[in-house]
């Protein structure tokens, strides 16, 4: 399906080029086509879709203009609530689950007059940086990664035009490098996650994926809301930019909206990134000479290296709280995959002491990173250190480098820190392997400066293709 971006077609839209009764169905059309051997979905919405799609048309046809979102096709991560469709979070558990009402999250695509079209998979409950049986659209042989997959999947494969995921260490950004498209993981708090099922409470965000930094921005600008319900939400700064899109148009800081000059970016150090496969080191090196010759200055920088234990430490406990407080663990701990049930065990078995110090060591951390940020604009490194892996390795171990590394642990080894520090960060396409396959970078940047980032990698778009690659025939 030829690169579409919402923007695009909204446009289209507003013209009468296209209605989005006609947009729902091309794009149902397309699922009909590709999902079979991709599976990005578990459940598609295909009569209410198009009712709401109708329901867009009379509002048009009146004047009702809601935003660019309207009649525009999304799809939302099964862990998210929709009124009256299940939500099964890939899990046994929950098989017979149906939602009584909206997440907050979809509530305002509703408002925003946008369709939702179906409920995307994900690993067990997001406890995995893998989405199987969904296979990545570029090469199916490959993981589309997680836990976020189905929805980085489908959008890559033009099931949809945008999608919504969560990320807990990597969801978002891990499956967005490996299926070629962009991710954002806002601020914490920044995003609503009432309605969406827990993993990890202190680190869990909800975002938007879509083909280009432009499409992230419209959906973040209609779903990032303050909301009471949520106990972390917040709404930022006064001074924080307002609207991610008017900065794609008008720029930040007295800037056009694609000069990069006077910008400064961060380099972190060699430990913070080894290992690193050679040609993901290639592409981040090929990232920053792009924006070098376009007025960036690029400044090594040191920061503190937060570990997987660190991570694990204050997720397993958290995950088991959560699950805990549903019934699940107590009452149906033997409908769990293995994988799940023997986290929540060890989440179980952490104690206080460990968790407290955890959190410690977490604050510290986003102090030292929140230092670093005042002498740059962001950090620009990869999203994961290897290619997408075969779908055999999923759960299992890769080599990157030379050297053998858990596979799970690998792919979340450089996102991971942005969410103990709560970071924004926006992973993008900026390349391909010799093998066809898409590697990410991502932007990371200070807390409430989500425009920033999105304007810097819609500026490096403008400069690159990589985003509107088409997947082979």
């Amino acid at each position: 399906m030829p690169y579409t971006s919402i923007r695009e077609t909204a446009e289209e839209i507003r013209a009468g080029i296209i209605t989005p009764t006609e947009l729902v169905e091309e794009i149902f059309a397309r699922i009909e086509q590709v999902e079979g051997e991709i599976q990005a979905f578990v459940t598609l919405m295909k009569e209410e879709a198009l009712r709401d799609a109708e329901q867009a048309e009379k509002e048009l046809r009146t004047g009702l203009y809601r935003s660019p979102l309207q009649g525009i096709p999304i799809a939302v991560k099964d862990l998210i609530h929709v009124k009256g469709v299940p939500t099964t979070a890939g899990s046994a558990i929950l098989e017979n689950h149906v939602a009584t009402e909206d997440a907050a999250v979809v509530e305002q695509l509703r408002k925003a007059g946008a369709i939702i079209i179906g409920k995307t998979r994900n690993f067990e409950f997001a406890y995995g940086p893998f989405s199987a049986p969904t296979c990545n659209p570029w090469n199916h042989l490959r993981s589309a990664g997680g836990s976020s997959g189905g929805s980085a999947a489908a959008v890559a494969a033009g099931m949809c035009l945008g999608a919504i995921g969560t990320d807990t260490g990597g969801s978002i950004r891990v499956p967005s490098s490996c299926c070629g498209i962009t991710g954002l993981k806002p601020t914490y708090g920044r995003v609503s996650c009432y309605g969406v099922i827990p993993l990890s409470w202190s680190l869990d965000h909800v975002g938007p994926m879509g083909h280009s930094a432009e499409d992230c921005a419209l959906l973040f600008d209609v779903i990032a809301k303050y909301d009471p319900r949520d106990p972390n939400s917040v709404s930022g700064p006064p001074s924080a930019p307002s609207r991610s899109t008017a900065n794609l148009i008008k720029g930040v800081e007295g800037r056009g909206p694609l000069s990069l000059q006077g910008l400064r970016v961060g380099v972190v150090q060699e430990s913070f990134v080894a290992p690193l496969d050679p040609e993901i080191r290639a592409a981040w090196k090929a990232t920053l000479r792009v924006l070098e010759e376009n007025g960036v200055e690029v400044i090594e920088i040191e920061v503190p290296v937060p570990t997987i234990t660190l991570y694990r430490t204050i997720q397993k406990p958290e995950a088991t709280l959560a699950h805990k407080q549903q019934g699940w663990f107590e009452q149906q701990l033997e409908k769990y995959g293995e994988t799940v049930r023997t986290r929540l065990l060890e989440g179980a078995q952490i104690s206080a002491v460990d968790y407290v110090q955890a959190l410690h060591e977490k604050w510290s951390l986003s102090g030292s990173m929140r230092s670093a940020l005042r002498q740059i604009h962001a950090f620009v490194l990869p999203t994961i250190p290897v290619p997408p892996i075969p779908l055999e390795h999923e759960g299992k171990t890769v080599v990157v480098d030379g050297e053998v590394n858990n596979a799970a642990d690998t792919l979340l080894r450089l996102t991971m820190p942005f969410n103990i520090t709560g970071l924004p960060a926006v992973s993008f396409p900026a390349g391909f392997t010799q093998d066809g396959l898409p590697i990410g970078m991502q932007v990371v940047g200070k807390p409430f400066e989500e425009a920033t980032i999105l304007r810097m990698v819609h500026a490096y778009q403008q400069l690159t293709d990589w985003h509107r690659r088409e997947l082979p025939a």
